[in-house]
């Protein structure tokens, strides 16, 4: 079965904790977590791009000439695509990008990415956050010091916690997601998971079922 040592803040092992070999000792599925990460970042395109076909361009819809007898091409209105400042054919349009992925894919994915960050020692869980300031550089201290964490960092409390959110926005190394919020584009982004006990059994307990 696996574990994970839980450590205070001065990096000392209060006690070991057994985890759920469901999530924890699920296998490395590469093409899984490609697929989830392809859902998230399509999920999250804007899809706001437009272009102007002709009827939305400026110009009339007066015929520019007469039919016949010109010696030039036949033309209707200077709004058509073959004209310089005319609308253009076949163009993006708003759309949405997104894709369903199934929940049980989602779910087997972060099981997948979680369970390798564990066996490659990249989870380090603290007993509390419980932080007494809200200052970035004490939260450095913290992090770089006693636990030895170097690199960018997730950090994950059960719950909101305003001195941990505040500590944590203004270094672009550290940030802070909800237990129930975590993204499997957040795993695989941070070096380093660095979660609170009641965060990992609360997120266990959500990935199991």
């Amino acid at each position: 079965m696996p574990e994970i040592k839980v450590r205070n803040w001065n990096n000392d092992e209060v006690r070991t904790l057994e985890l759920d070999p469901e999530v924890f000792d699920y296998p490395l599925k590469r093409h899984l977590i490609w697929e989830a990460v392809e859902a998230y970042r399509a999920a999250a395109r804007a899809g706001t791009h437009k272009i102007k076909n002709r009827s939305e361009v400026s110009g009339g819809t007066r015929k520019l000439w007469k039919q016949k007898h010109t010696g030039r091409a036949r033309m209707g209105d200077n709004r058509s695509p073959l004209w310089r400042h005319g609308g253009t054919v076949h163009g993006p349009q708003p759309r949405s990008y997104a894709w369903a992925l199934p929940k049980r894919k989602r779910r087997n994915a972060l099981r997948s990415a979680l369970a390798q960050k564990l066996r490659d020692g990249e989870i380090v869980c603290i007993d509390a956050f419980g932080l007494d300031s809200h200052k970035t550089r004490e939260l450095e201290r913290a992090v770089a010091g006693p636990l030895g964490i170097a690199g960018k960092t997730l950090i994950v409390p059960e719950d909101a916690e305003r001195n941990l959110d505040l500590a944590a926005r203004n270094n672009p190394r550290f940030k802070v997601v909800r237990a129930l919020g975590l993204s499997i584009v957040d795993v695989l982004q941070h070096d380093t998971l660095l979660i609170s006990e009641r965060a990992l059994r609360r997120l266990t307990e959500v990935l199991a079922r």
